[in-house]
């Protein structure tokens, strides 16, 4: 199979992916306010010919006599990084046969140069691209709640809402929903990895083990715990990394690895959030220097969802990876498994309780002494009680017989201080 012929696979399947999911997706009621369509041309009174489109999907609402919305979506193989003039060239010509309310997608398996990504970033054109053996440059940033919108965006100065009733937002959620959710089964389907390295958690225990070891041995052979002004130092000292205030409501914290950069939510600071937020921004810093994933398709994934039956976070996107793996290089590097462990029982000694496994079920006094163990654990390594039940959990430290909560449930009940 000659390149040629490799690349008309892979631009193919992807544009087959999404053609599929939408149609499947389809009520009756809508088929006929859905038109999708391969290789349609579309006239351009600028060139005065018409131009031709891998996919184009219209939205018309009933009685109109024409669509109010409309994608418009291109796939390339390139065998080298896009160049910055087929990014241009799109968005030119999207513009010379768009009108209004459009919504640009261009899917590539090959990264885009970061000029071309700037370009389809400040147009508002999504991009879907491939891993890259060079750095790109993202800010991460760490949410205080879910506030992704799941929507693709709108071509700058196309948008008209005006013209799109409640109706037509309805389908454009359907067919955004789809078109992102094909995205991931494109990444898969083609070992789409972005550069995440899907790191072990015996991986990321070693490099924050060496992390410590750096910040004070004393953690490990004295059993002290890491301060939030003892991390801040080692960062700066070692990495140059400032330390700036991030004052955005809905961003608690984040990684600008341009600027070599991690900021803080000023609500945060000198509470028992900062410390594993700090934490958490480094383990990007650590771990996420070669992701080649751009910010604009990065914030379209959804975080993780807790699953009640394991007590865990599903790990189903690119995004729930890079945040699993930052969150639990913070785990690692603020709450230690063997200092863990050791303050457990020093605890459980000054409450007359056995070392070791704790055990939960509906009983008052059992419930009263789980609460106070975390309680006095989270003071001790200035964490939320969620980070502590987390860490419980995940070393197999509760032996939950209660019929009423999971540990799952247990965890969703603090989900406003849920940070790992």
């Amino acid at each position: 199979m000659n390149t040629v012929e490799i690349g008309d696979k892979f631009e193919s399947k992807s544009l087959d992916i999404i053609k599929k999911m939408i149609e499947e997706e389809q009520l009756g009621h809508l088929t006929e306010h859905i038109k999708i369509f391969r290789k349609k041309e579309y006239y351009s009174s600028l060139r005065k010919k018409n131009i031709k489109f891998d996919l184009t999907i219209e939205v018309w609402p009933p009685g109109a006599n024409r669509y109010v919305l409309l994608y418009i979506i291109e796939c390339k193989d390139y065998d080298k990084r896009v160049p910055v003039s087929k990014i241009e060239d799109f968005h030119s010509k999207i513009l010379q046969v768009a009108g209004v309310n459009v919504k640009g997608v261009f899917i590539s398996n090959s990264p885009l140069q970061e000029g071309g990504f700037n370009i389809a970033e400040s147009t508002g054109m999504m991009v879907i691209e491939a891993e890259s053996s060079e750095d790109y440059k993202i800010i991460l940033h760490r949410k205080s709640r879910q506030t992704e919108s799941n929507t693709l965006p709108f071509i700058t100065d196309t948008h008209d809402k005006s013209i799109i009733d409640t109706g037509v937002e309805h389908i454009e959620r359907l067919i955004d929903k789809k078109i992102l959710s094909s995205f991931q089964i494109i990444s898969s389907d083609n070992r789409i990895s972005f550069g995440i390295d899907k790191l072990s958690k015996e991986a990321i225990e070693k490099l924050s083990k060496n992390e410590l070891e750096k910040i004070d041995s004393k953690i490990f052979t004295h059993a002290y715990t890491l301060s939030t002004k003892k991390l801040t130092e080692y960062l700066k000292s070692e990495y140059k990394v400032s330390i700036c205030d991030v004052n955005e409501a809905s961003i608690l914290g984040s990684c600008d690895f341009n600027n070599n950069s991690i900021g803080l939510n000023t609500s945060i600071r000198n509470t028992n959030r900062e410390l594993f937020i700090l934490a958490h921004e480094f383990g990007h810093y650590t771990l996420h220097q070669r992701l080649s994933i751009g910010q604009t398709l990065y914030n379209t994934f959804n975080d993780s969802e807790l699953n009640f039956k394991t007590g865990k976070h599903d790990l189903n996107n690119p995004k729930q990876w890079i945040e699993w793996q930052a969150n639990y290089f913070a785990t690692s590097l603020v709450l230690p498994k063997a200092q863990f462990l050791a303050h457990l029982w020093k605890c459980q000694d000054k409450l007359n309780k056995s070392r070791g496994i704790i055990f939960l079920d509906d009983q008052y006094q059992n419930i009263k002494d789980f609460n106070e163990i975390t309680k006095r654990m989270a003071y001790l390594f200035n964490v939320s009680k969620t980070s502590i039940i987390y860490r419980l959990k995940e070393m197999e430290l509760i032996n939950n017989q209660s019929r009423l909560k999971s540990i799952g449930k247990i965890i969703e009940d603090y989900k406003k201080e849920l940070f790992i």
